[in-house]
């Protein structure tokens, strides 16, 4: 689905009448963790999470503690649940499996590392196990119970914070944002906080850690764009994000189309999108891409990158902590 305006707008009608259902969605929630007997694996679990529902940045989060793992020497799973996926209880084989098969995350996440997509995040874990894991990056289960986590991220995107502040329906919130801070080890900011989400996170716990990063494209591809047209596309959770990034590396958006989260492409979508652009560039994210069918991929370009944080030193320190 795509996101609704009214999430991140204070105080709106729609938020006000959907207020009582998000309570309830939140009840679900933590009633979840008390009926819940969680799995200890014995190994070291970084969660990598959000309190609020898509395009916070968790992927590129998850890609940028895996090298630091990688650079430690660590053998790592990233265990992911696979959203849509047909497939679960499997290690991604990216010769074999497309995103139909287990998920555009998981797919990318593979290119990098073992990864294995279960909805059963205990059973997903159990499986990192027997190929011999000595850690786990769990994408996106800060509110799945069914596993034990050593470490806790939540990631925020600086531009758009904990939006209206309400849960599902009435807003972005998974969980009221005091209770979920009280499970997390330290909070993710991703590109300028826009919002002054870090005032309000310290007010809510002045001793939680906040690391601040930033998505940082292709430089090439970049460049080779840089003062031309382009038509760019994406069905990401905030697509106008990617949209503004292009925009403000001076490329110029002569149409942007805008898909739902999570979305498959067909061969239809793409001709349409072919045809609009007329000959120029068509530009998407590394996520859309992997969705695109392999056969017509050709002539788009991809905007590829990686989460940087401003200082890797601390965060490095804090990993280093639980290995």
């Amino acid at each position: 689905m795509k996101t609704p305006a009214f999430w991140y707008v204070k105080k709106s009608f729609l938020s006000r009448l959907l207020r009582p259902i998000g309570k309830i969605y939140g009840w679900t929630v933590a009633r979840r963790f008390k009926r819940t007997k969680p799995y200890q694996p014995n190994i070291p679990v970084i969660c990598v999470g959000n309190l609020s529902v898509g395009g916070t940045g968790k992927t590129p989060v998850c890609l940028a503690l895996g090298k630091i793992l990688q650079e430690k020497g660590i053998r790592f799973f990233f265990l992911n649940h696979g959203y849509k996926a047909q497939q679960k209880g499997v290690i991604v084989d990216t010769h074999q499996m497309t995103a139909v098969d287990v998920g555009d995350e998981a797919l990318l996440m593979a290119e990098n590392a073992p990864t294995v997509v279960d909805k059963n995040r205990a059973r997903g874990a159990q499986i990192a196990l027997r190929h011999q894991a000595e850690a786990i990056i769990m994408d996106d289960g800060f509110q799945n119970p069914g596993l034990i986590k050593t470490l806790s991220f939540v990631v925020v995107d600086g531009k758009t914070g904990f939006g209206n502040g309400e849960m599902i329906p009435a807003g972005p919130l998974r969980e009221p944002v005091g209770k979920g801070l009280l499970r997390a080890d330290a909070v993710i900011v991703v590109g300028e906080d826009k919002t002054d989400v870090c005032q309000d996170i310290q007010r809510i716990d002045a001793e939680l850690p906040i690391f601040m990063g930033h998505f940082e494209p292709d430089t090439r591809t970049i460049l080779s764009l840089t003062g031309k047209d382009v038509v760019a596309f994406a069905g990401i959770g905030q697509p106008n994000k990617f949209f503004d990034m292009l925009s403000e590396k001076g490329i110029n958006i002569v149409k942007k189309v805008s898909f739902p989260d999570h979305y498959s492409y067909t061969r239809f979508d793409v001709e349409q999108l072919m045809n609009d652009a007329g000959g120029l560039p068509l530009v998407t994210t590394t996520k859309d891409f992997v969705k695109v069918p392999v056969d017509i991929r050709s002539g788009i370009q991809v905007i590829s990158g990686e989460f940087i944080f401003d200082k890797p030193e601390e965060i490095e320190n804090l990993i280093q902590g639980i290995l």
